[in-house]
């Protein structure tokens, strides 16, 4: 493997470890009360909050201002900035270790899913120090129309670059390729039965936990750039 190359695919690896330690971040501390009770089969709140439909699934989700649960999403909105910024910085770092306008097609997804989660995260920030009877639908859609934008190209994100490791030499990258495949699928499934959006998000946690591995193992590069 070249220096340059090498380099590269390090910085992937490192980004991949930073990304791990804000994921465990955001499930960790604080936790969500019993009183949050999210609808339609989505167990995560977090991810609840992003595809509700109108004030009364925010009510389920956070009762009314203030509350605990309230403030336990503020931090975990907070925590999640620092963790758009790294995966938009994720998406930029494969790109240049697969080079060629498919990889850059991808980091173009990437970085859109970026804005699109960073606009969803300051409607969810509107809405936290509001009482329900001033809660309108309009600030419910602030929320959900950028979420589902973000997780349709995080999702052709996640397709794309699944292709890009399956098509490259040797195990790991095809591990890895395979656990971004699964997210990618799920995500698309996710934008009808939201609940498969954990099932997406937990596929992708595996595929990047995998990727740590990349800064150390010596394997056969990707394929050569187009």
């Amino acid at each position: 493997m070249r220096v340059s190359e090498a380099r590269r695919t390090r910085v992937v690896g490192l980004l991949a470890i930073a990304c791990v330690a804000l994921i465990l971040l955001l499930n960790g501390k604080p936790a969500f009360t019993s009183a949050s009770r999210p609808p339609r089969g989505i167990s995560d709140p977090a991810l609840a909050i992003q595809m509700a439909r109108n004030p009364k699934e925010i009510d389920a989700i956070l009762s009314d201002a203030p509350s605990p649960d309230r403030e336990a999403m503020r931090i975990k909105v907070y925590i999640d900035f620092a963790f758009i910024l790294c995966g938009a910085a994720m998406s930029i770092a494969l790109a240049r270790m697969f080079g060629g306008r498919l990889a850059t097609a991808g980091a173009g997804c990437g970085i859109t899913a970026a804005i699109a989660d960073i606009l969803e995260n300051a409607g969810m920030l509107r809405i936290l120090d509001i009482p329900l009877v001033q809660t309108r639908q309009p600030m419910v859609e602030a929320i959900l129309v950028p979420a589902y934008f973000k997780w349709a190209l995080v999702s052709i994100a996640l397709a794309i670059f699944a292709a890009l490791f399956l098509g490259s030499f040797g195990w790991l990258r095809k591990a890895i390729g395979a656990a971004l495949g699964a997210a990618a699928a799920l995500g698309f499934l996710g934008l009808i039965e939201n609940a498969l959006l954990l099932e997406s998000g937990i596929a992708m946690s595996i595929g990047v936990a995998l990727m740590v591995f990349l800064a150390w193992l010596r394997e056969v590069p990707a394929e050569p750039r187009a």
